[in-house]
């Protein structure tokens, strides 16, 4: 037997590199994570969410999708990528949705050269889209305040004016007095 295996040192080799790769692969794919989505922020300008998903331990480097609920394909940012002293990357990608007829979304993050794909979805409930902007009762309190204002100055000029126009008939019919009896 030992003899054998001197003889065959070749493939010896190829069995125990095969191991070592069958069984790194099968390590790094059971320690990829499902996606995790969380509610990153109100989008106010644009009446949206924004969703942040990530997923960790995948090599090599996967890609991310997001889906709405038909599983059309959304428009996202860049992928974040980070590279960790294990060398299994972790990824984030952030997108900004808005009220859909499915408030329903999927972050899918796939490799394919290890044939792997992790997905996870989220509703979003739709009070979440009925958020209005926080300057709107500023806006309206200017808008009031201004037209007030207006209706003062106008008020004082119209009055003052008035007054004045009151004094000057006074004057008249004092000095027509006074001229008729001299």
């Amino acid at each position: 037997m030992n003899r054998a295996s001197l003889q065959s040192p070749p493939k010896i080799l190829c069995v125990l590199i095969l191991h070592l790769l069958l069984t790194h692969s099968i390590s790094v794919s059971g320690a990829v994570c499902s996606p995790i989505i969380r509610l990153e922020s109100i989008d106010r300008d644009r009446g949206g969410v924004v969703l942040q998903c990530e997923s960790k331990g995948w090599y090599p480097e996967p890609d991310v999708f997001w889906l709405d609920g038909e599983g059309n394909l959304l428009s996202a940012a860049p992928t974040e990528t980070v590279k960790g002293l294990d060398n299994l990357y972790t990824v984030s990608s952030r997108v900004t949705v808005e009220k859909r007829h499915s408030n329903s979304f999927t972050c899918r993050v796939q490799q394919n050269n290890i044939n792997q794909t992790r997905e996870t979805h989220i509703d979003v409930p739709e009070d979440f889209f009925k958020v209005q902007s926080s300057s709107s009762p500023v806006i309206i309190g200017l808008a009031v305040g201004l037209v007030v204002c207006v209706v003062v100055v106008v008020a004082v000029f119209f009055f003052g004016w008035k007054w004045k126009q009151n004094m000057i008939s006074k004057l008249q019919l004092i000095n027509c007095s006074d001229s008729h009896r001299v």
